[in-house]
């Protein structure tokens, strides 16, 4: 799939005007012969429509990329007719799909993960999981399955069937990780609209700081608010999102640029534990790159400049001459589609999974307390996720927090859940940045053994 919306995507930034059309995505994505369903292809256009169009600044091409989708039941219909005549006589790409057996591989893994906790507390939750998994038919899982990829997330059936003690015990890091609940913020947040130049969070900040889980006082903490709040005003200053008809005109990129990473960066300024460094230049992921490195030779042979994800944000540390990747951000634009968001939805925990086996051949961080983050943000909404290894190395996936994304004044009661969000990730990547460094001290003593490479299941290629 991801291989037929690349073709589709290269014609819409690289064919002639006069080959972007419906007709043409037909040919590309068609099987030899055999042509796709309708659903299937249009759903291919769709998606290289909204992946292609914030890189594209010709008006003309945009136009052509945009009638596409409006072109669509009567030239199928055509091209099927013609193809029942003549036929589209081409040869068959070869798929390359070597998932099945990493997902088998990955499965028995788990199994037997489960089936031997190392820590005796998790006997009853690894008893549970087990039962759950059992129920599962692995010949239904894919590449884009948590669990195929040994995951196991907090929304899975693998968890939500579990009994409420079970439950409870696996969401114990998620809720840890969470912090003090900001109860009283609301008539804060409604001060700060009011008063346009008043922040006034002193109050709340002192009822909070005192939970043994935030690593800052009170000054650090108010700090830190006030610079978000300062970023705010900004957006709502900012004169390309300031109705929900120019918001929808901005590219994805704009809207990384201008509200995004403001925003993460006003949450990691100033940061205890050491220099960190937002990476916005969509470079490739070191983690995703190493884990392809290890792909068989047959595939290295069809991609032989093997490149790793992409991210739009990477947050990144570099210590003791090693860069390691903590934080990586996909989005979408202002408006987005549900099979972006699924997507990115995907990319984004197959990049944590990558990160975290990074992280672990390198070092041995904390199980249940180290973790790598993952955010989303899918139109006006923010996700905050991370994944963290427990004491017998299982990827668990927590949803931290959500927020929606307050681009005007009248928004106001979207300003507490983005500064609860925004605190949250900063206090997660202090405690990572403290753990990754005391890992990579003891490593320095006792290099880790019996390093593995990411279970993460190679999405198929294309001869």
């Amino acid at each position: 799939m991801t291989i037929l919306i690349s073709k589709i995507e290269t014609l819409f930034l690289e064919g002639s005007l006069e080959a972007i059309c419906f007709a043409t995505i037909i040919y590309l994505t068609r099987k030899g012969t055999t042509i796709l369903p309708l659903k299937d292809i249009k759903d291919f256009a769709e998606r290289a429509v909204n992946s292609s169009l914030d890189k594209i600044t010709d008006f003309e091409r945009r136009m052509k990329v945009l009638e596409v989708l409006t072109q669509t039941d009567i030239i199928y219909k055509n091209i099927v007719g013609l193809n029942a005549v003549k036929g589209l006589n081409s040869e068959p790409n070869i798929v390359l799909d070597h998932s099945r057996e990493e997902i088998d591989r990955n499965l028995r893994t788990l199994k037997m993960k489960l089936g031997a906790p190392l820590a005796d507390n998790d006997t009853s939750l690894y008893d549970g999981l087990k039962i759950n998994l059992n129920s599962i038919d692995p010949s239904e899982l894919t590449w884009r399955d948590p669990e195929a990829n040994m995951i196991i997330a907090d929304d899975s059936v693998l968890v939500k069937n579990l009994g409420p003690r079970q439950k409870q015990f696996f969401l114990k890091p998620r809720e840890n990780m969470k912090c003090a609940s900001l109860s009283s913020i609301s008539s804060k947040c409604n001060g700060f609209i009011n008063d346009f130049n008043s922040i006034g969070f002193s109050d709340t900040i002192r009822n909070i700081v005192h939970n043994k889980e935030w690593k800052e006082n009170e000054s650090k903490l108010l700090e830190c608010t006030d610079r978000i709040l300062n970023t705010i005003r900004g957006i709502w200053n900012n004169p390309a999102f300031a109705t929900s008809e120019m918001r929808s005109t901005q590219s994805e990129g704009t809207y990384v640029t201008d509200i995004i990473v403001p925003l993460l960066r006003a949450s990691l300024e100033d940061l205890p534990s050491g220099a960190i460094f937002l990476s916005t230049a969509e470079r490739q992921s070191i983690a995703s790159k190493t884990r392809r490195s290890s792909s068989s030779n047959e595939e290295r042979s069809i991609q032989k400049n093997l490149i790793g994800k992409k991210p739009d944000v990477m947050v990144m540390t570099k210590y003791r001459g090693k860069v390691f990747e903590l934080t990586y951000v996909e989005s979408s634009r202002v408006i987005c589609t549900k099979s972006k968001k699924d997507d990115d939805s995907v990319k984004l925990w197959r990049e944590t999974l990558d990160g975290i086996s990074f992280v672990g051949n390198a070092c041995r961080p904390a199980s249940n307390q180290f973790g790598i983050v993952g955010i989303q943000v899918a139109g006006e909404e923010l996700f905050l996720n991370v994944l963290i290894k427990d004491a017998s190395g299982i990827p668990r996936y927590f949803h931290l927090d959500q927020a929606e994304m307050p681009f005007a004044k009248n928004t106001p009661w979207r300003v507490e859940p983005l500064v609860h969000l925004l605190l949250i990730f900063r206090n997660t990547m202090i405690v990572n940045q403290n753990l990754l460094m005391q890992a990579l001290e003891q490593a320095d003593a006792r290099p880790p053994r019996n390093t593995q490479q990411s279970p993460t299941v190679t999405s198929p290629l294309r001869t």
